[in-house]
């Protein structure tokens, strides 16, 4: 006899910062238990649907209000708009009959988690960030378990229910093979590779200064750029061999990241796992706020690079200096290993089931 089946909802978007851990969680789920069942509810125009539906877990839009601490004349109406979101999202749940709730934060998850507590299901959230984000700081009164990647963070929700996990990544990105990268590409063997990433909604600063700097980088190493969705510019088209510029990359990831000597890009905690778990040598351009806290912290540990004021110049001269020093490489490989466990959606998945077991 199968044991009951399990109905997880996962909920975040609006960026892939809180999606990659969540769907870092469901693959191990899969491995440990081949009968549950997931679904999404995400954001109805971030980029996450793409990434969830490509793994195979069904996606439902919701609408919901976003308390920006810049407009704070919005905050009149965001409470009409959170009562009246937390009502669909309550509607979703009655019709999925979940078993659990599962969220890694995003705005959209606040009126899944509140209609969950409300329906007494057992809810999770996790904290990737440094520094806790107000989505998560309204959810976590109401969950059933808080984890947290940082140990910093491990007094932040209280301890009777909350626990350090380390982060987590998908577990394909584990197993990439650098030399099909290499060959799909046309790549220089003789040559360093720089993989840079704008993150999940792309960054048009990043690229533009790429499109200024990639003639000259191109001349001493490979460059894999993926610039996000619309956010391609046709001169980074037209470097010639050794710029590839993609706007999305999906299961070619892994490939691409094996093959990267060097990686440019922000500090989303998505990104920051995998480089993180890989050991990739990494320089980063934060954006400010959550971003600048989570490089401080890696800097901080001398894990990472982190570039402040950037220019096209001082990018290609920081990224120069660590691509022709293979010492300063293996340095930081080596250290940024060591920052947090990357095995957080074992942990997650082993106390969701223990939880789920006793009710």
């Amino acid at each position: 006899m199968n044991p009951p089946e399990h109905h997880i909802v996962f909920t975040g978007g609006g960026t892939l910062g809180p999606v990659t851990p969540l769907l870092a969680v469901a693959a191990e789920w899969r491995k440990r238990d081949p009968h549950v069942k997931f679904t999404w509810i995400g954001t109805p125009d971030g980029p996450e649907r793409l990434v969830v539906e490509s793994a195979k877990i069904p996606f439902l839009p919701l609408s919901a209000p976003k308390f920006d601490r810049t407009r704070p004349w919005t905050w009149v109406i965001a409470p009409v708009q959170l009562v009246v979101s937390t009502i669909r999202a309550g509607r979703m749940l009655v019709s999925l009959e979940p078993t659990m709730v599962m969220t890694a934060g995003a705005y959209v998850s606040v009126p899944v988690a509140f209609a969950a507590a409300m329906m007494r299901i057992p809810s999770w959230v996790h904290q990737f960030d440094i520094v806790v984000g107000l989505a998560n700081k309204l959810m976590a009164p109401f969950a059933t378990r808080v984890s947290v990647t940082w140990e910093e963070n491990a007094s932040s929700f209280g301890s009777r229910k909350t626990f350090v996990v380390g982060a987590m990544i998908r577990p394909f990105l584990r197993f990439g093979d650098a030399q099909i990268a290499r060959e799909l590409f046309g790549l220089s063997a003789q040559k360093p590779t720089v993989l840079v990433i704008g993150g999940g909604t792309g960054s048009a600063r990043m690229n533009e200064r790429f499109a200024v700097i990639g003639p000259e980088l191109v001349r001493h190493a490979n460059v894999i750029h993926i610039t996000g969705r619309g956010k391609m510019l046709t001169s980074l088209e037209t470097l010639g061999d050794g710029y590839v510029a993609r706007e999305f990359v999906g299961e070619g990831m892994a490939d691409i990241l094996a093959l990267a000597d060097v990686v440019v890009c922000r500090a989303g905690m998505g990104t920051l796992a995998e480089v993180v778990a890989l050991g990739k040598p990494t320089i980063l351009l934060p954006l400010e706020g959550q971003q600048e806290a989570n490089a401080k912290a890696l800097e901080d540990r001398g894990a990472v690079e982190v570039l402040k004021h950037v220019t096209p110049q001082t990018l290609l001269q920081s990224i120069l200096r660590l691509v022709e020093s293979s010492e300063r490489r293996e340095a930081l490989s080596a250290k940024v290993r060591t920052v947090f466990p990357t095995n957080g959606d074992e942990r997650i998945v082993h106390e969701a089931l223990r939880i789920l077991n006793l009710n």
